[in-house]
């Protein structure tokens, strides 16, 4: 089949398992040139089956998506498992193909991991001079680590979060396939922000150059390194996941797991005698700041890890009641994940160690809260032309869109109720092709994918490199890229597939750990 930048007709184009829910969309264009739709192998051209096109409503009214701005039908073919290659074909238009096959999912879950390894600073020789402290005489060997996105930064909160995500993956993931080895993979940045922590327990927020460099290969970037101040969030992030990651290494590295949960403590017992200390960026440094004004969730992540770890019943104490307070003084408390929202991760370690914890109505509201969640979540997708699961359209709404999915699938794991399942699997449809704007947002995969992400690599190669998940769709319009070209459009359209298009079609470490995170649960 010829490659077609169709875009009536919006389907998965990586494909599905025999058993998924699987579903088309298309446009109001394409549903008028018939009320059936057929599927059909791709080198027969043969018609194995035939549906009806439902519209969004049961009741047959229009519905139209706001952020999407047309109507969109439905077209399922659910019963079918016969594993081939397929596409779908409406009058004379035919969507992109896919696939159905059980490990539809495995080289791309691959591709997604690699992308970590691809991503490592100090490989060919890029900034292995050693970095000054900032507002100091002092310099640091701090070689190591992943940069973060589109530049060459290394962030200790997104690759806390990002250590998380692959952890909890691999968990699922982990007896399915042997061809990556993703604790090895997650060790090289383990030891990169080892190097990060003070000798008093506190922990470098990041270090980078002091301004963004140009579309240059990480080899070329010969700036001064920095290293910025510590930060409460960066302490915090640093005690939870090395606590958490210390469990993982126990039987291969007994020392190296030692030396992680040790590390841990240490950052802890700088928390337990310092106040909040946020992070802003020091007037001379420009990249990434990753700033949270309420670390409230990342002390209660670091605590419930090092609970889990360590069974010492203060740090499940002391958790509690930072939950306890925030929720009762009204601040904003959110059972989610993201680089900024860690209580998830916490919370999620307290679900999983539930026995253990001998309140059990304590044990109940968490798994209540979990749940809430994922139901907004539900009756959001359920009103979402494309099943999509927020409401949230800004900045790195594709990661955002996944860690939403992690809810679903912890809520799964609570109740065992599928929708949940089905709704998260529909997170992963979406940004694999279910969408308006028919992209596969994963590089080099699928039949239309991004070909210009704002990607220092990339640009500076004229080579895209494969398996990174774009930010996708950004409602804020962030860049002057996007403002001068996406002005007025509906929110799940406000995409450039354009290098300058940062705010829409950047990459991160954390975005994609996002859909690592989901493919080892719903892809499998």
């Amino acid at each position: 089949m010829e490659k077609t930048q169709e875009k009536n007709i919006f389907i998965n184009q990586i494909g599905y398992l025999p058993k998924d829910k699987k579903l088309a969309f298309l446009t109001q264009a394409a549903q008028n040139q018939n009320c059936t739709f057929e599927l059909c192998e791709i080198n027969s051209k043969k018609v194995v089956f035939t549906g009806k096109i439902l519209p969004k409503n049961d009741d047959g009214s229009k519905y139209v998506d706001s952020a999407v701005g047309e109507e969109i039908f439905t077209a399922d073919f659910s019963e079918f498992s016969q594993e081939g290659k397929y596409f779908i074909k409406i009058g004379n238009q035919e969507s992109f193909p896919f696939e159905i096959k059980s490990q539809v999912y495995k080289n791309l879950y691959y591709s997604v991991l690699n992308y970590f390894n691809l991503s490592r600073c100090g490989q060919n020789f890029c900034h292995t001079a050693d970095a000054e402290i900032y507002g100091t005489n002092e310099t640091k060997n701090v070689q190591g680590g992943w940069h973060d996105a589109g530049d060459y930064g290394r962030y200790i909160v997104p690759t806390a979060k990002t250590i998380m995500d692959l952890l909890m993956a691999y968990d699922s993931s982990k007896n399915f396939f042997t061809d990556f080895d993703i604790l090895k993979e997650i060790r090289f940045a383990l030891e990169w922000m080892l190097k990060m922590q003070r000798e008093d327990g506190a922990v470098y927020h990041k270090v980078s150059c002091y301004h963004f460099c140009a579309f240059i290969k990480p080899e070329d970037e010969k700036d001064k390194l920095v290293i910025s101040p510590i930060s409460t969030a960066a302490t915090a992030d640093f005690a939870g996941s090395l606590a958490f990651a210390s469990k993982y290494y126990q039987k291969e590295d007994k020392e190296f797991a030692k030396k992680l949960l040790d590390a841990a403590l240490k950052a802890q017992e700088y928390l337990n005698h310092h106040d909040d200390e946020i992070f802003i960026n020091p007037p001379e440094i420009t990249t990434g700041s990753y700033g949270d004004r309420n670390v409230s969730d990342e002390r209660y992540f670091a605590l419930c890890a090092l609970w889990e770890v360590t069974e010492n019943p203060d740090y499940l104490k002391k958790a509690l009641e930072i939950r306890k307070n925030e929720i009762e003084n009204n601040r904003f408390w959110h059972e989610g994940f993201g680089w900024g929202l860690m209580a998830g991760f916490g919370t999620e370690i307290l679900i999983n160690n539930s026995q253990k914890i001998d309140d059990k109505e304590v044990v109940q509201t968490l798994k209540d809260a979990v749940i809430k969640n994922a139901d907004k979540s539900l009756e959001t997708a359920n009103k979402s032309a494309f099943l999509y699961a927020s409401k949230f359209y800004g900045w790195g709404s594709n990661g955002a869109v996944c860690d939403q999915a992690h809810v679903l699938m912890l809520a799964y794991k609570i109740t065992g109720k599928i929708e949940y399942k089905t709704i998260a699997k529909a997170q992963l449809d979406y940004v694999l092709g279910c969408n308006p704007l028919n992209f596969c947002y994963v590089t080099g995969w699928g039949a239309k994918s991004p070909e210009h992400p704002h990607h220092r690599p990339s640009g500076a190669t004229k080579q895209v490199m494969p398996g990174m998940l774009v930010g996708g769709p950004c409602a804020g319009l962030n860049d002057e890229y996007a403002r001068i070209h996406l002005a007025n459009l509906p929110a799940l359209k406000c995409y450039a597939d354009a290098e300058p298009s940062y705010s829409t079609n950047e990459i991160a470490i954390y975005w994609n750990s996002a859909l690592v995170y989901v493919l080892s649960k719903t892809g499998f």
